[in-house]
């Protein structure tokens, strides 16, 4: 029986084409080793770019425990110990390990041969803000949405939104919102000093907001703070990032700089660095310092360990970089303008491995001893953490962007329509935190990871050394309080003389409101010359 044209064209068209759905199918994780661990919606708008920022934030009042047994062959049964009985109340952790064993023993056939380990993770919150000023936020670990708010009057224009102990804070229009945790509720909403506003930059409880004339003001988040502004050389580009500890964060402008900004209550520029070319949207944050790509093809890693800001080391890529770079254990991995990507070693800054012609965009995740990055065209490829081999890759998806984690290895990925899927390590049922990770608002950024995991869910060779020795610690002179990281000029002044104090930055200058970190003196302005502030 001959089938008609039309028929035949649709059927075709069904097999080739991939539904919007599915941007990452089933086959396509098994390629990457990986499973769908569950998809959920992310509300679109209409018209303009979709969505602005994406965030994971570590809940540090609200940990998770699980009654954990491993079974061969590795399959794991959990039960957690917020799970309701039969009448709605939270079983707890006794009953969850009294259930877990009873489900092992039905399976193994015998009350023995098994343990019922007691495991802890933290709350990971999933944060989008779309350009109409819409913020939505999921549970990261199972996909539900915990709330979702607007900020003002959806025809104008959001900003990339930002994350902090305070709550989630985004510029929408000319008004600076702070959005509560737990229900969204605006905390507050500020209009700006200036309506033009490119950047938000926050630590903890401070905002710094920029304009496109370089302005930088200062704002509390739910706190009251006195008049604070300074002048940034250039204006901001690409997104502001923050330490994992929020004691400083960092704005990079197109001149070249990388201003680094303290946390507390006297809001201040710490560092000021200058780079030999223009900076796009490739400023990072990771072990106690920040990373900048440039024009001229250097990944530079930027110390704030103390005041002048010294440089721990720079990589020469050879071609522009124009993406944040992927910082994990000691392992940083950046991909350049024309799709190669280099992993290095984050203690001396040398070349671990690199790959040419990989069309990769950037590097978005890591999971099961591997590094995942998305290509140009919607792929995305799993590299070998220790040989830069590929050892999986996707067909071409529906992908519109994806969510670049540092904090646990899972992946996220967003599609055009807004379809929001998690993939994990097949098996991994409980995440691998990756940190440093805050499980306190006092906790040092160097604590260990919170999560005591089973033993088959890390794998046996650990690149990222989770879980073991910190990234980094500095002198107790130095906010970290520790021995800063590896400096490449053999002490804790790359300059070689004796470290200023600190300037005084707490209100606006009396002549122009521009306040100046590096006080007035020649000695203590690092960079020499006509003092810009």
């Amino acid at each position: 029986m001959r089938m008609p044209f039309a028929c035949l064209f649709s059927a075709f068209s069904l097999l080739a084409v991939t539904p919007g759905y599915a941007q990452v199918s089933s086959v396509d994780a098994d390629r990457l080793d990986m499973e769908i661990a569950w998809q959920a919606q992310v509300q679109m708008p209409k018209v303009g770019r979709g969505i602005v920022s994406s965030h994971l934030w570590i809940d540090s009042t609200l940990n998770r425990k699980y009654a954990v047994v491993e079974l061969t062959g590795g399959r794991t049964l959990r039960v957690s110990a917020e799970e309701a009985d039969h009448r709605g109340a939270a079983i707890g952790i006794e009953e969850a390990k009294k259930q877990v064993g009873e489900r092992a023993a039905r399976l193994l056939g015998k009350n023995d041969g098994f343990e019922v380990v007691e495991i802890t993770i933290p709350q990971i919150r999933l944060v989008f803000v779309t350009s109409d000023g819409l913020v939505q936020t999921f549970d990261a670990e199972t996909g539900a949405m915990l709330w979702s708010n607007p900020c003002g009057l959806a025809t104008a224009p959001a900003h990339p939104g930002a994350v902090s102990s305070a709550g989630v804070s985004v510029i929408h229009g000319r008004n600076l919102y702070l959005l509560d945790w737990n229900s969204g509720k605006q905390l507050m909403n500020k209009e700006l000093s200036y309506g033009s506003s490119v950047a938000l930059a926050v630590c903890n409880q401070l905002a710094y907001v920029t304009d496109f004339r370089g302005r930088l003001q200062a704002y509390g988040l739910g706190e009251t703070l006195k008049p604070w502004s300074s002048q940034i050389i250039g204006r901001a580009v690409g997104r502001p990032v923050a330490l994992a500890d929020q004691s400083y964060c960092a704005i990079a402008s197109t001149d070249g700089y990388v201003y680094t900004l303290n946390a507390g209550q006297n809001p201040g520029i710490w560092t000021r660095y200058e780079t030999n070319s223009s900076i796009s949207g490739s400023l990072a944050a990771g072990n106690h310092a920040f990373y900048a790509g440039t024009g001229d093809g250097l990944l530079t890693k930027i110390s704030v360990a103390d005041r002048l800001g010294g440089l721990d080391w720079e990589y020469p890529a050879g071609e522009t970089i124009t993406r944040p770079a992927l910082v994990v254990g000691k392992r940083v991995v950046a991909a350049t303008e024309s799709g190669a990507i280099h992993c290095i070693d984050d203690e001396t800054g040398f070349s671990i491995w690199s790959k040419q012609g990989m069309r990769i965009e950037q590097p978005i995740a890591t999971a099961g001893g591997n590094f995942l990055c998305s290509t140009f065209s919607g792929e995305i490829y799993a590299f070998d953490a220790e040989t830069g081999t590929v050892v999986g890759r996707t067909s071409p998806s529906n992908i519109k962007s994806a969510v670049k984690n540092q904090i646990n290895d899972r992946l996220y990925v967003v599609g055009h329509n807004g379809r929001l899927q998690c993939l994990r390590t097949r098996g991994a049922v409980l995440p691998t935190m990756i940190g440093p990770v805050v499980v306190g608002e006092d906790a040092p950024a160097e604590s260990a990871p919170v999560a005591e995991q089973p033993a088959t869910t890390a794998p046996a060779a650990n690149p990222f050394n989770f879980g073991g020795e910190a990234a980094s610690t500095a002198p107790a002179a130095t906010p970290f309080g520790g021995t800063p990281a590896a400096n490449p000029f053999g002490n804790s002044n790359p300059f070689g003389a004796t470290e200023a104090a600190p300037a005084e930055t707490g209100a606006a200058d009396g002549a122009g409101g521009m306040g100046n970190p590096f006080g007035s003196g020649e000695m203590s302005n690092p960079f020499g010359g006509a003092n810009p502030f």
